[in-house]
């Protein structure tokens, strides 16, 4: 299903209009300072109580009734704030009284007669940066948005040295969609005031829109620190922190800012998403549902708890909820995203031609590749013009969906895109022996004569292939028989593959996962030599925990030359498993609970107790976990069966002898 992670908006930066360059001190100037340093730090009622004090006896003090005009703007009551700032004028007008008349105008929607006002103290005092600054923000509203960035850009060029003006700038970038620029302002403002909380406040949110969450939490985490009984500081650490794979800490934080704001909504969705990623279901069904609650009719928040209650087999509840997300969605992305879930839903179902037509609303969330964006849709209509087919999503489901391809051949000629790494495999398959098909590489440059374009997960639908369908590709191993699949006892050592985890950076992989210590059982079979089929991680600390082969670099057909000499294969969802698949080799899927929908019980046969067939790759079997659960515990009954399958195997083998 489609996930979420909003951010929540940062800690506001809370600001006076205090007296500017060259404004001389009148009679109450004291008092309104301090009452104004008051506010700055958040004591409103202390200011109140001063100014109060000071105009009982001073009723005509305009700095006092600045002040008290400042009071009322942060406290949200900006038609006081105009007429308190109108009488400050009139008995005393300073530049920075208008600049306030002008801010509360502009928060009173009089974005006019705010601009009058703030062009008085731009003339006035041309020197005073913040009068151009608030110029910038009755200029945006306006939605002029150039002048108001050469409003910025002079405010800057008076006060280069301030991190607060090159902030203002890179904000104003960010909400104008140019966060790479923006980016750039608000390191020069960290450089320039690296304590400033704001400072990082604001760089790690754009670190962040511009898809560096790593980058960005250190960041998240300064202002958390700094920050600590700030519940929207916590959030937006524990939300980063979720995107970056460390789920066990974001939990930790979430939880702690929901300790201090309880009913945000974005908040108890990202830790329901979290607990989901962990793998403990019911509770991230509490709290996706309070998210719902709180904020009735957001079709993003019911997307993630429909998400929830399909992993949690509840298909009906999930349909019902998706069509409310559906008909309540604000913007044609979310709209998309609930008929494409649906879509997901019905095949997980089995009903595969409602859940291809529906499946088609992802192409308005995922765009085509460069090579294909000018193109037309193919219909499946026949005819002599070639077809751009690509590849889409990960490797997994281009190898799933190339079964396709054949039959699409047979109306049109092929232009097949599919990834670099996945080029050299699919030449080998029969495709790369059909004449009317021409294999290419993803980014590859120049011209192509297609005349239109379909997605390999298209397919199916232009098709009207409903049904799914068995298809293998044998080719060459391309070398003799691996001389270390040496004689034991007089019998071929049994080459069993294994494969424990999926792309860390993907955030739910900890669900899919498995720690590879639960698999040792495999390898201390007799007889049982063990081929890792993935590649250890950078930096591992921790040698693998049984002996196992390396996995030799290369390409997915280096990978396929190897495992296509294995005798099983047992893996988690993971490419590796639509590999062997693919080649025909005995396999046998630890799945998660809730899995992909094409293990779900729509793709497969079930045979009483013995392990579900998938439909797609007869030869592979799948093992699913009977409960959700966090950690270990729930793959020790998955891995048990696994473990009773290779055995049998290898009883067999050892008794038939070693198929030629």
């Amino acid at each position: 299903m489609q996930r979420n992670d909003e951010r929540l908006s940062g800690p506001a930066v809370a600001s006076g209009s205090g007296p500017g360059p060259g404004s001389g001190p009148g009679p109450g100037a004291d008092v309104a300072e301090q009452a104004l340093a008051c506010l700055a730090r958040g004591e409103a009622e202390q200011a109140v109580a001063l100014l109060r004090n000071q105009l009982r006896t001073h009723p005509n003090d305009a700095q006092a009734l600045h002040a008290m005009a400042c009071v009322a703007r942060a406290g949200g009551n900006a038609p006081v704030a105009i007429a308190l700032a109108g009488r400050a004028i009139t008995l005393g007008a300073e530049p920075h009284f208008h600049i306030t008349l002008g801010l509360a105008l502009h928060e009173a929607g009089q974005g006019e007669a705010a601009r009058a006002a703030l062009n008085v103290a731009v003339l006035a005092t041309p020197k005073d940066p913040r009068a151009h600054d608030a110029m910038a923000v009755v200029l945006e509203a306006m939605g002029r948005a150039a002048d108001a960035g050469r409003a910025l850009r002079q405010a800057l060029a008076l006060r280069p040295l301030e991190a607060e003006r090159h902030m203002a700038l890179a904000a104003f970038l960010a909400r104008q969609g140019r966060a790479a620029q923006g980016l750039e302002a608000s390191a020069r403002a960290l450089r320039l005031g690296a304590g400033s909380v704001a400072a990082h406040n604001l760089h790690a949110m754009l670190l962040d829109a511009c898809g560096r969450p790593g980058e960005a939490e250190p960041h998240f985490r300064y202002v958390a620190e700094h920050m600590p009984g700030s519940a929207a500081a916590l959030a937006n650490h524990g939300a980063v922190l979720f995107v970056t794979g460390a789920q066990v800490e974001a939990r930790h934080v979430l939880e702690a800012s929901l300790t201090l704001a309880p009913d945000v909504a974005q908040t108890r969705t990202n830790l329901g998403l979290v607990l989901m990623a962990l793998g403990d279901l019911p509770a991230a069904r509490l709290h996706l549902a309070t998210a719902c609650h709180l904020r009735g009719g957001d079709a993003r928040l019911m997307l993630n708890h429909a998400g929830l209650l399909v992993d949690l087999g509840e298909y009906e509840a999930a349909h019902t909820l998706l069509l409310a997300a559906e008909a309540g969605a604000a913007n044609a992305r979310d709209r998309a995203r609930a008929r494409m879930n649906r879509g997901v839903l019905a095949l997980a179902r089995g009903d595969f031609a409602q859940g291809w037509a529906l499946f088609e609303a992802r192409q308005v969330l995922l765009p085509p590749p460069s090579e294909a964006a000018d193109l037309a849709q193919w219909d499946g209509t026949p005819g002599p013009d070639p077809v751009l087919i690509y590849g889409e999503q990960g490797l997994g489901d281009c190898i799933q969906f190339l079964r396709y391809v054949e039959s699409a051949a047979q109306r049109v000629p092929v232009l097949l895109v599919v990834p670099a790494t996945l080029r050299g495999l699919v030449e080998q398959t029969r495709l790369g022996r059909n004449s009317r098909v021409q294999i290419l590489e993803s980014g590859g440059q120049g011209p192509h004569a297609a005349g239109a374009r379909c997605s390999l997960l298209s397919l199916p639908h232009c098709l009207g292939m409903a049904a799914p369908f068995a298809w293998q590709a044998a080719f060459a191993t391309g070398a003799a028989q691996d001389p270390r699949a040496e004689q034991a006892a007089g019998q071929r050592v049994f080459r069993l593959g294994v494969c424990w985890a999926g792309n860390a950076v993907f955030q739910f992989d900890k669900r899919r996962s498995i720690n590879p210590a639960l698999l040792r059982p495999l390898a201390d079979i007799a007889g049982v030599r063990v081929q890792a089929l993935q590649p250890e991680p950078d930096g591992a600390v921790a040698p693998l925990p049984f002996v196992a082969d390396a996995l030799p670099v290369g390409d997915v057909l280096a990978t396929a030359r190897l495992l296509a000499r294995l005798d099983m294969v047992v893996s988690v969802d993971t490419m590796i498993v639509h590999l062997a698949g693919l080649l025909g080799v005995p396999a046998v899927l630890l799945d998660r609970f809730g899995g992909d929908w094409r293990w779900a019980g729509g793709s497969t046969t079930e045979n009483g107790n013995a392990p579900a067939q998938s439909l797609w790759y007869p030869n592979v079997r799948i093992l699913r976990q009977p409960a959700p659960g966090v950690g270990d515990a729930p793959w020790l009954p998955v891995v048990a069966q696994a473990i009773c399958l290779a055995r049998d195997a290898v009883r067999k083998m050892g008794k038939d002898g070693c198929p030629g």
